[in-house]
């Protein structure tokens, strides 16, 4: 993957300051973005008439939908009471995975234990969750043969989640399709990471020929569009090495808010000062407002990585504090199913209060 990106920015400059993207691999869609991802495989049930009184005796007998709402009541709330025993009620997948998550995280009152959280959320993926599956994939996941085989039953049911998953392994060739086979037929559901991998490829071939500065400035900005989070980079970078600074600068804001691993990996802050150094004063802050805007007038992409700071709008400080602390407050996932609102929450104010790093 780094090869051709290298290559697709080598070739749209004779300089060659393509080799700023050397080292970037595909943990960065991946391992390191767990919000960008497919929602294949989310089929729990939330439960809507679940009380939100987090005195609620969860003690008593519970449908495995009526103890993950239990959950999500108190999360809302800002307050897990006892993790432990929403752990004995909560035995389906997706609620191994949230509990996990939960353990991982240390957030809603719930203290931190990596050991418990990797456990839960390899029981989860044992019982096929796919998306316990990509959040830990090649970092906290291990391949046991139950996981192994969940990932194949899912692959012979066309899930997207498990097509790109099952196409990232050594023996991925599974009912006669090839690696590049599952990952076409995992970017056909829209899965981002597939998505990623094969506009790569294409751009690639693309700026073989001779493009203009505007021609692939447009094709990046689609690409941008159709959610790839990496193009913002891209389009950094390339602005940068036609010496247009403030748009460059732009573009790495906008990618510290979208994806801050991947900015700090290879936007560092020494890089970032010699940038500020061709503006005007106070151009930088005036930029940080332009990423906010910039977001916030994206049309959706489906990458809720992206879509997520429309509710920001120009308000920076908004888009920096979802920014630093979403992750921590809110499995993506689960956004448009079991943490349903959780945003609009007191409990998520709470916890992204004390997540944010100012």
């Amino acid at each position: 993957m780094s090869f051709l990106l290298r290559g697709a920015l080598t070739l749209l400059s004779r300089a060659g300051f393509g080799a700023l993207l050397s080292g970037l691999l595909l943990a960065s869609w991946v391992s390191a973005n767990p919000l960008v991802a497919a929602r294949a495989g989310v089929a729990a049930e939330v439960t809507t008439d679940i009380s939100t009184d987090i005195s609620t005796d969860i003690s008593t007998e519970m449908r495995p939908a009526e103890a993950l709402g239990a959950l999500v009541a108190e999360l809302k709330q800002g307050q897990v009471s006892d993790p432990e025993q929403h752990l004995q009620r909560s035995q389906s997948a997706d609620g191994l995975f949230l509990l996990g998550w939960l353990y991982q995280q240390g957030g809603y009152g719930v203290a931190k234990d990596r050991e418990k959280s990797t456990a839960l959320i390899q029981q989860a993926a044992e019982k096929g969750q796919l998306d316990a599956m990509h959040y830990c994939w090649r970092r906290c996941l291990d391949l046991t043969p139950e996981v192994l085989d969940q990932l194949q039953r899912a692959v012979a049911r066309n899930q997207g989640q498990a097509l790109y998953l099952q196409s990232q392994l050594a023996s991925a060739a599974v009912s006669g399709r090839s690696p590049d086979q599952l990952l076409l037929d995992a970017a056909r559901q829209g899965h981002p990471d597939a998505i990623g991998r094969l506009y790569t490829v294409h751009f690639v071939d693309w700026a073989r020929q001779t493009r203009t500065l505007q021609e692939a400035v447009a094709k990046l900005e689609r690409c941008v569009s159709e959610g790839v989070s990496v193009c913002f980079y891209l389009l950094g970078a390339l602005q940068e090495r036609h010496q247009d600074h403030q748009q460059a600068l732009l573009y790495y804001q906008v990618l510290a808010l979208v994806d801050p691993i991947m900015y700090r990996t290879y936007v560092d802050a020494e890089h970032l000062a010699r940038l500020v150094q061709y503006l005007p004063q106070q151009q930088a802050a005036v930029t940080q407002s332009r990423a906010a805007s910039y977001l916030a007038q994206l049309p959706i992409s489906g990458n809720p990585q992206i879509d997520r700071f429309k509710r920001c709008g120009a308000d920076y400080p908004c888009a920096r504090r979802l920014s630093q602390s979403d992750n921590r407050c809110m499995l993506g996932y689960f956004e448009a199913s079991h943490l349903l609102g959780l945003r609009d929450s007191p409990g998520y104010r709470a916890c992204q209060a004390l997540s944010a790093d100012f």
